[in-house]
């Protein structure tokens, strides 16, 4: 007899409600705690390796804390029954580790897409030598052709990759913790300037130097910019300031500060069907929000029905960066509708039931794509 959802799941847990299987987390080192996130991909991360360690019995880095391979969870990859959980990309070794093992012993690979290496290098800064994308391709196609399921963090990503027509297929856009559901309360003190705050990578194809060029002609904004810098170069100015990577729970009270928030990225193919990792916190800021036209962006953001909170631009010029920013003095964030819109991408709930669609062997999703 067939079983029914959720019934394969259930015939695999212990009395404690955990599903009786080790889980592989192959990744750099684990992201444990939410003081340890600094970048974008790192919440993703966060919220994977916490939603597993609650639904399984065991999950087993492939990194030690001080960066070492973990050689436990080496051995444990060509046990029967092991599942591989792979945050892409983490690493050509655990990469090749992983299609390793699934010739040997073909147990589940999850593949968890943040962003696609070649194409994210080529238009975030420049394109890797020729052996180099060419190594990353090959290995990239062969983990996607391997893997019984593949969790994409934005749906264009799939102009750039083919599924097989076995794998399970799961889009889930960027969000938040649920306990970061509410209003947050700014504690400015005011120095006579309004702040426009950048927080995200500073690499992306020379746009933050040029917005920061921008703001240092407007004497009654400032501009903070809070994240890595990537060997970009930043000229600090006394209305430009320039504070580095913060930790996730840093994050809120530097964005609580701000007047608006940017979205500056450059327009190109990657970046237009890309969706930032921390979208949904810049709207849950719940200020204006200043952002390039970008489809992927535009589209998710439309999705959640939060257009009244967003300015797009076209392009940024001395023109249009004044007009948003006189546009934006006239926006007003209903906070409460902002919250409920956003409750939908909590990440909690989308990774159990992603774990609920991924090891329901009783329904086959075929070409389906489903979206958590």
């Amino acid at each position: 007899m067939l079983m029914s959802k959720g019934q394969r799941i259930k015939s695999i847990m212990n009395i404690n409600g955990t599903i009786e299987m080790d889980v592989i987390f192959m990744d750099h080192v684990p992201i444990k705690k939410r003081s340890d996130i600094h970048q974008g991909g790192q919440v993703r991360r966060y919220y994977a390796w916490t939603t597993l360690n609650k639904r399984f019995e065991r999950v087993i880095p492939f990194r030690r804390e001080n960066g070492d391979i973990n050689r436990y969870a080496i051995l444990r990859m060509f046990k029967k029954d092991t599942s591989v959980w792979v945050e892409y990309g983490c690493g050509t070794i655990a990469h090749l580790f992983t299609l390793f093992a699934s010739y040997i012993r073909p147990n589940r690979i999850v593949l968890n897409v943040h962003d696609l290496a070649v194409h994210q290098r080529r238009d975030f800064d420049k394109n890797p030598p020729l052996l180099k994308r060419l190594r990353l391709n090959f290995v990239e196609e062969l983990l996607i052709h391997r893997t019984h399921t593949i969790i994409l963090a934005w749906p264009k990503m799939l102009d750039y990759i083919t599924p097989g027509s076995g794998q399970k297929l799961l889009i889930m856009v960027p969000g938040v913790g649920e306990d970061e559901l509410c209003a947050h309360a700014s504690n400015k003190n005011r120095n006579g300037r309004k702040i426009a705050l950048y927080f995200g990578g500073m690499k992306r194809k020379g746009m933050i130097p040029w917005i920061s060029e921008l703001f240092s002609e407007l004497h009654d904004w400032e501009l903070h910019l809070v994240g890595l810098k990537e060997d970009e170069d930043i000229v600090k100015r006394d209305n430009v300031k320039y504070t580095g990577s913060v930790s996730h729970n840093e994050l809120f009270d530097i964005i609580c500060n701000a007047d608006i928030v940017l979205i500056p990225n450059s327009k190109n193919d990657y970046m237009d069907r890309f969706i930032p990792m921390k979208a949904a916190y810049t709207l849950l800021s719940c200020k204006p929000v200043i952002a390039t036209r970008l489809s992927g962006l535009h589209e998710y953001i439309s999705k959640l029905g939060l257009e009244e909170n967003v300015i797009y631009l076209d392009e940024w010029n001395r023109d249009s960066l004044k007009e948003a920013l006189k546009k934006a003095e006239n926006v007003k964030i209903d906070v409460e509708k902002t919250i409920e819109k956003l409750r939908p991408l909590s990440w909690e709930p989308r990774f159990n039931k992603a774990i609920e669609i991924i090891f329901d062997e009783s329904q086959s999703l075929g070409n389906q794509i489903v979206w958590i």
